[in-house]
């Protein structure tokens, strides 16, 4: 390709990429070109054809929460109309239970907004946990905990560090939690997940509907010291969502705002080195030569830390802690087989017979009993590098044709599976063939189980994509983990993340900027790390700031926001 010059070049054209390239354009009023080494920009915003024509499935990110775009709502309105379109089941999310046919449904924020349907059918497991759901689901609607939610999410550890602001509004949150029994104390902070939800609930139906989350959002329910993002997680059950038309629309949206800016983009680009001159980046060089020059900044955007330090920079400018640091980082918990199949009939679970509304769930477990230690019991399965037991499977599965027939052909569905798996270097290409075919049998037997038409006369086609294949996204590689790297206590904190040294998206160069899902919050198909990068990236070159715009004062424009996207599904998608 010829060489060229822009005023910020972006490493990588997935997610954070592209939300971040949003914001350059728009508002720092620079030109932005994005290199990408796939075919395809998107990167776990991807949708395919895959379990056969005409069935569509996300082949990566598939689960978003109301939060993820607010800020992106808020300053590119058009975007929704671009596609980028957020939509709710009936129920949000649940479990079925085989060893009683019963089922636990936690009705959507659009369906249910006080949550008093959920707290109905909470009720018959534990009215003293439907008291306590009401109480937790009021708590975070309250204005003192979305404005620190919003805090939290959109502003850097370091700026909002010095923001005394920030400090008031946390001592109001902490009224809250103390006027109604719920603030953390030492020993919460300590526990692990799964110590927190014993503690809180009564119910090892809702234990095990909180904690099938709380694995899903990539975290060992057995790690100690994420008591506390139990807590912030309960409340969390009915704001589950998907994108209409498929997650790639995301990146549709994102792609259509961009080129009609004068963003350029560049597949089949692959990166090989940052250019670096007097500590200082200024452009890159692909594997074929070419030179590509930032005026000022490049940014490795979706790149896991490995592959920013020593591939990207160079070894050469990275101090031995740092170094130190990024070789040990955890990589191994979170693989995934992630299964998708067409199938002639939508699924009817036996469990329908106690709750008619399990039938339409967004994130449904299946549990052979409401046992929570069935999960527990999986992540230390994982965590050896084996499949558990049948009677430990605990997969979630998810039919969005049932509410979005663009999903497939008319009359038909598509379905799909999460479940934990062992890394993809535990296993040779062979085994991990062999490995596929089995899984597809037994995950078909346990879930006949639940829902005894998903038989093999059923299914029209299946996709087989586990942690092996997930090594085609080279910032995944070498163990297919979806979240880049995992989630303990010491790699998910904001000033953590995925360390001390590269927290802020600053790096060890100057003008060389990084963000991605191995960012705090990060792993999700989220905005904000690509706001909070944007952020620090404003303030270092003196860019536009919408946070400062008139009408746009934070967090109360957020939390204003959130309310008007969740009211804006309600409204559009009945």
């Amino acid at each position: 390709m010829p060489d060229e010059t822009f005023d910020a070049v972006i490493i990588g054209g997935g997610t954070k990429a592209l939300y971040l390239a949003m914001y350059l354009v728009r508002y720092g009023g620079l030109s932005v070109g994005i290199f990408e080494r796939r075919h395809e920009i998107g990167g776990a915003l991807a949708t395919e054809e895959t379990a056969a024509p005409g069935f569509r499935g996300n082949t990566h990110a598939n689960l978003m929460l109301t939060p993820y775009h607010v800020a992106l709502y808020r300053d590119f309105p058009e975007v929704w109309d671009y596609g980028l379109q957020f939509d709710q089941y009936l129920c949000s999310t649940g479990a079925v239970f085989r060893s009683n046919n019963t089922c636990l449904a936690i009705y959507s924020e659009k369906h249910d907004p006080t949550q008093e349907r959920s707290a109905k059918e909470i009720a018959r497991f534990s009215e003293k946990d439907a008291d306590s759901w009401l109480r937790l689901w009021g708590l975070y609607q309250s204005d003192e905990m979305q404005r620190v939610l919003m805090d939290n999410i959109t502003i850097p550890w370091d700026e909002r560090a010095a923001m005394p602001e920030v400090g008031e509004r946390q001592l109001a949150v902490a009224g809250k939690l103390m006027e109604a029994g719920y603030l953390p104390d030492q020993l919460i902070m300590a526990s692990s997940g799964m110590r927190w939800a014993r503690e809180y609930w009564e119910s090892k139906e809702m234990q095990y509907v909180h904690m099938r989350w709380f694995l899903s959002a990539g975290m060992d329910v057995n790690d100690a010291g994420l008591g506390l993002l139990a807590f912030y997680t309960a409340p969390q059950l009915p704001v589950f969502g998907f994108i209409r038309g498929g997650t790639h629309q995301a990146a549709h949206a994102a792609h259509q705002f961009l080129v009609r800016n004068g963003c350029k983009f560049f597949t089949h680009s692959e990166v090989e080195k940052v250019t670096i001159e007097n500590g200082a980046a200024t452009g890159i060089r692909l594997t074929d030569g070419s030179e590509i020059k930032a005026r000022k900044m490049v940014v490795a955007a979706g790149m896991n830390p490995a592959q920013l330090c020593f591939d990207l920079i160079g070894r050469e400018y990275i101090d031995d802690k740092l170094t130190k640091r990024v070789e040990a980082l955890e990589d191994t918990f979170g693989c995934l087989m992630w299964y998708t199949f067409a199938i002639h009939d939508a699924l009817n679970y036996t469990a329908e017979e106690f709750n008619p509304d399990i039938h339409e769930t967004l994130w449904l477990g299946l549990a052979e009993t409401p046992d929570p230690e069935h999960i527990a019991r999986e992540c230390k399965y994982a965590k050896l590098g084996i499949f558990p037991p049948l009677d430990d499977f605990c997969p979630t599965v998810m039919c969005h044709s049932l509410v979005d027939p663009s999903y497939a052909p008319s009359g038909k569905h598509v379905v799909q599976n999460e479940q934990m798996a062992p890394p993809a270097t535990y296993h040779t290409e062979r085994e991990w063939l062999e490995i596929k075919k089995k899984y597809a049998e037994d995950l078909v037997t346990y879930w006949q189980r639940h829902a005894p038409n998903m038989t093999w006369d059923n299914i029209i086609g299946v996709d087989t994509n586990s942690p092996y294949d997930h090594n085609r996204m080279k910032n995944f590689q070498p163990n297919g983990t979806w979240a880049g790297i995992d989630r303990p206590a010491f790699q998910l904190l904001d000033n953590t993340r995925p360390t001390p040294e590269l927290h802020n998206h600053r790096t060890p160069i100057k003008n060389l900027y990084a963000t991605g899902g191995c960012w705090f919050p990060g792993s999700n198909m989220s905005s904000w790390e690509s706001y909070t990068c944007y952020r620090v990236i404003a303030n270092d070159m003196d860019l536009g700031k919408p946070w400062k715009e008139p009408g746009k004062e934070e967090p109360d424009s957020l939390v204003a926001q959130l309310r008007a996207t969740a009211q804006r599904v309600r409204d559009q998608f009945k």
